[in-house]
């Protein structure tokens, strides 16, 4: 995200029962960011962990942090930063962009 024109407003951010891992911003627009890891993407893709739950609680968390700015973005993404790091090997890292909307369904 660093040098992909994003600055990043709060890492591990937490507030009642709300957990973001990374809040960034990139022009006027509010990043909220999912991190997920694994060893292998053969059987569970870190991304596909990201449930239905985790992201309406990503949502909620989102309108939390913006209750706290002083500005107000012209648009709000969800994005999903999916890390695949298999034992002796480099990380593999896949960056996914509005990844699911504010109006995840049930």
């Amino acid at each position: 995200m660093i040098g992909k024109g994003y600055s990043i407003e709060a890492t591990n951010w937490r507030k009642k029962t709300y957990e973001v891992d990374i809040v960034a911003r990139k022009g006027d627009g509010l990043v909220i960011v999912e991190v997920k890891s694994s060893r292998s993407s053969l059987i569970d893709p870190p991304q596909l962990r990201v449930t239905k739950t985790k992201q309406k609680r990503l949502v909620a968390a989102a309108w939390e942090y913006l209750s706290l700015l002083d500005w107000e973005p012209v648009e709000i993404r969800f994005d999903i930063i999916a890390i695949t790091w298999p034992y002796g090997k480099s990380p593999e890292i896949c960056h996914i962009e509005s990844a699911f909307t504010a109006d995840v369904d049930d």
